[in-house]
């Protein structure tokens, strides 16, 4: 523990220490990293000129030692695309919840990207291999008893190997397929705005699909899977993905390698639009999306012994820029998100109701063009099954919580620092109704986050 602490002491100090003016690369980055680069590197993303890249609230970033004194560039020019990264989320309640405290909770990710067409002369091909070490403890389960967790970077609190996948693109990238060690929330619920934010309610993936269904997985865990992806036209997409979906793989004394193929199946598929998102386009760029996904585990049944087989749900998210602050080179302006799940089973899904909303910007400062903030709410309603199930036990343990609702409220501001290649960033939330049963007191959480991509 104490050599994780100055591990974490040595990473603040990094954020305010002088960087010499050559530490970033003039590389120029290609990819659109996703999910957030700082939390997990590079990743098999969409190539595309800066001029036509959809509008990212989080962007690629430099590196705080450069080229690692050659060794990087070597790598990118033999087909090898490295990163390390180190995202710290420390945070604390002064108010509310079970008791007050402080908490702290890293990720460390190494990341490998493979192209196999300078490697191997596969024409279109790639192979994405991430490992993740994480530590700390979550300031919700020990302090304020919520739901949606304040840290994003909790959870696996141990050394993973994550991805370890397959990618082929084909008829001038219109179709790609994946396969491998993959984790279903890589391409699927995906939107940039919410990579912006600490609450795990938003970052990554809305969080209720992980609630209602064990076999959904994201980042740093992983399963076998494949997913394939159309692109009818340049504004729009069909994809479908099929995962492993045991949910026992993924504990964490498994560290992400074991291999079995056990099953249930988890399946999901979504369709996409792109709105003003090509050269000729206005600045006012959109994405919108639809998907649907059944899990075919054995789910327990709310207030009863016994369990069904089965359950899906559909969701809605999008994103949309109202206001450009600049050319849309710039990547800079204003624009409104927001997601949607139902789950169609309230007997056996907890929270068959959840959205999320919320405003972010990017370069709201000319001066500080590659600075983000935002403001979100998070929502989340109890199954009404659960509810009853839950009532009928407190007519013979009073004390038994009944669960009804839980919200969330977030506004944060990211400082980048240091050509792009790390960030400061204060946060701010306050959690209604922890636990979502009235237990608890709500809470106020101050903390901040740090990121370096090394």
């Amino acid at each position: 523990m104490k050599l994780r602490w100055r591990f974490i002491w040595c990473a603040v100090a990094f954020v305010f220490w002088p960087v010499a003016t050559n530490a970033q690369s003039t590389r120029p980055s290609t990819l659109i990293p996703k999910p957030d680069p700082v939390a997990a590197g590079p990743s098999l993303g969409d190539e595309s000129p800066v001029d036509v890249r959809p509008f990212e609230i989080t962007i690629p970033r430099g590196h705080l030692l450069g080229d690692w004194y050659g060794v990087r560039t070597e790598l990118e020019n033999t087909g090898i695309t490295p990163n390390l990264a180190l995202e710290v989320d420390i945070a604390g309640n002064p108010t509310g919840g079970r008791s007050r405290g402080i908490a702290e909770a890293s990720n460390l990710g190494l990341d490998l990207l493979f192209d196999l067409d300078k490697i191997a002369n596969v024409k279109g091909a790639s192979f994405l291999l991430q490992t993740s070490e994480r530590w700390g403890n979550s300031l919700s389960a020990e302090y304020i008893g919520n739901l949606f967790t304040a840290q994003q970077d909790f959870g696996g609190e141990t050394f993973h190997v994550v991805d370890a996948a397959y990618q082929q693109k084909l008829c001038d990238n219109r179709v790609d397929f994946r396969i491998g060690r993959i984790a279903a929330g890589d391409d699927f619920l995906v939107c940039q705005y919410d990579y912006l934010f600490m609450q795990n309610g938003f970052d990554g993936n809305p969080v209720a699909i992980f609630l209602n269904s064990p076999g959904m997985t994201a980042y740093p865990n992983a399963t076998w899977g494949a997913t394939a992806k159309v692109r009818p036209t340049q504004r729009t997409y069909v994809m479908v993905g099929l995962y492993n979906g045991d949910a026992a793989i993924r504990d964490d004394d498994r560290h992400g390698v074991d291999l079995s193929l056990n099953g249930p199946v988890f399946a999901i598929g979504e369709a996409g639009l792109l709105v003003n998102g090509l050269p000729a386009d206005s600045s006012h760029i959109g994405n919108y999306k639809a998907g649907v996904w059944y899990d075919n585990s054995d789910m327990a049944v709310f207030g009863s012994n016994a369990s069904k087989r089965g359950s899906a749900g559909f969701y809605g998210l999008f994103d949309q820029v109202l206001v450009p602050f600049a050319e849309r080179q710039t990547n800079r302006g204003l624009g409104v998100f927001g997601s949607v799940i139902f789950s169609a089973d309230p007997s056996v899904a907890q929270l068959p109701f959840f959205f999320t909303t919320g405003i972010a910007a990017r370069g709201i400062f000319s001066s500080r063009p590659a600075d983000s903030c935002g403001i979100g709410i998070v929502y989340g309603q109890f199954s009404g099954d659960l509810r009853s199930s839950e009532e009928q036990a407190q007519q013979a343990d009073p004390a038994t919580p009944v669960q009804d609702h839980e919200l969330a409220l977030e506004l944060t501001y990211r400082f980048s620092l240091h050509n792009n290649s790390m960030f400061f960033q204060p946060d701010l939330q306050y959690i209604a109704n922890p636990g979502g049963a009235g237990m608890y007191g709500d809470a106020v959480v101050i903390g901040c986050r740090l990121g370096v991509n090394f």
